[in-house]
Parts: structure tokens; C-alpha cells; sequence
């Protein structure tokens, strides 16, 4: 009885090997590295800046602003972060914006060799009532890749730096004590795909 069993599970275990058939499998799972690349997010700084910091408003109280303003520039110090680049071809920089100022704005950011720029194509302004005054702001989110040049300038630089121009919205009108006391704000950061079979470990 007991050999007529054990006949019986042998006979049992051929058929199922034999029917096993590799191309059953997607074995391209296991080389295939496009599955196994992780995307790395890293916020790299943020700030909100009062117009009147920056920038030199003309006139006071309700006095029509007419001219377009330039901020001083802006730099955010790169010395406390160190870049790896290994395992990484290719990053994208990101850039939200929050424009509660009654102008319409366009920015750019750079480092060595490097120089985003939001465009000709001037960024909203916030939304103003009859009387001059903000009753909402404007948000924006724009991208910028940098390829393997950039990055190797990125882990020389020391720091970045933004610049902003202010402009006349296309309707209403920009009062000095308004404008005064608006601010922009900005976050930047950064996010990159890795590699895992570059990265010696």
C-alpha cells in the first residue's frame, strides 16, 4: 500500500514539473531596474517676503503705483547641504509660489551655469476688490529640469539666488499702502529618481 502511494505522489509531482513552464513567469520583474527606481523628494528652502523689504514703493497711502518694481535679490545659501549625484541622471526643481500682491510677476532662479526662469508669460496677480484692496491670492507651480551638467554645477554651487520683478495687473488699480504690506512666498525643492544599480553600496 505504502509503495503504491508513494508511486502515486512521485507520478503526481512529474506532472505538475512538467507542466511548470518558465514563460509562464515574467522574469523581466527581476532585471528590468525602470520597477525598482525610487523617486527622491527634498524640499530645499521656502520664505515669504514683504514687498517693502524688498523693494522701493513709490508714493504713500492711496497713491497709485504705476511703475513696475524690481525686488533686491534674494539667496538662499547652498553650504549646509551636500548633493550626491550618484545614481542620478536627471532632476526636476520645483517652484510654488504665493502671490498676495495686487502686481503681476514673473521670477528667476539660478545658480552657476543654470537660470530658470517662470517666462514671458507674467505669473497672476492676486485678485483685487474696486477699492484696491487684496481679497484673494494667486498660486502657481512650475518645473525645471536640469540634466547632468546642471547637477554637477548644483554640487559646486554655493548658493542660489532669486530674482523678482513686479508688474501692473491687466485691470484695477495698484495702491502704494496696499502693495506696501503684500508679500510673495516662495517654496522650492527638489525631486530626482535614483538609479539603485549606479549606487555602489
Amino acid at each position: 500500500m505504502r509503495n503504491s502511494q508513494l508511486l502515486s505522489l512521485l507520478c503526481a509531482m512529474g506532472l505538475l514539473l512538467g507542466s511548470c513552464n518558465l514563460s509562464d513567469f515574467d522574469l523581466s520583474r527581476f532585471t528590468d531596474p525602470s520597477g525598482l527606481n525610487p523617486v527622491i523628494y527634498l524640499p530645499v528652502a521656502s520664505g515669504t517676503y514683504a514687498v517693502k523689504n524688498y523693494a522701493a514703493v513709490p508714493g504713500f497711502g492711496s497713491t497709485p503705483v504705476t511703475d513696475s518694481l524690481v525686488f533686491n535679490p534674494i539667496s538662499y545659501s547652498l553650504n549646509s547641504m551636500s548633493f550626491n549625484t550618484t545614481g542620478t541622471d536627471s532632476m526636476v526643481v520645483i517652484i510654488k509660489t504665493v502671490n498676495e500682491t495686487p502686481m503681476k510677476y514673473r521670477y528667476q532662479l539660478s545658480f552657476t551655469g543654470k537660470i530658470m526662469d517662470s517666462g514671458s508669460k507674467l505669473l497672476s496677480a492676486a485678485t483685487i476688490n474696486p477699492q484696491g484692496d487684496v481679497i484673494e491670492a494667486s498660486h502657481d507651480s512650475l518645473e525645471f529640469k536640469l540634466d547632468t551638467t546642471d547637477l554637477k554645477n548644483l554640487a559646486l554651487a554655493t548658493k542660489m539666488d532669486l530674482s523678482v520683478t513686479l508688474y501692473q495687473p491687466d485691470q484695477g488699480t495698484v495702491l502704494a499702502n496696499v502693495l506696501k504690506s503684500a508679500q510673495i512666498s516662495f517654496k522650492i525643492g527638489f525631486r530626482a529618481p535614483i538609479n539603485l544599480f549606479k549606487v555602489k553600496l
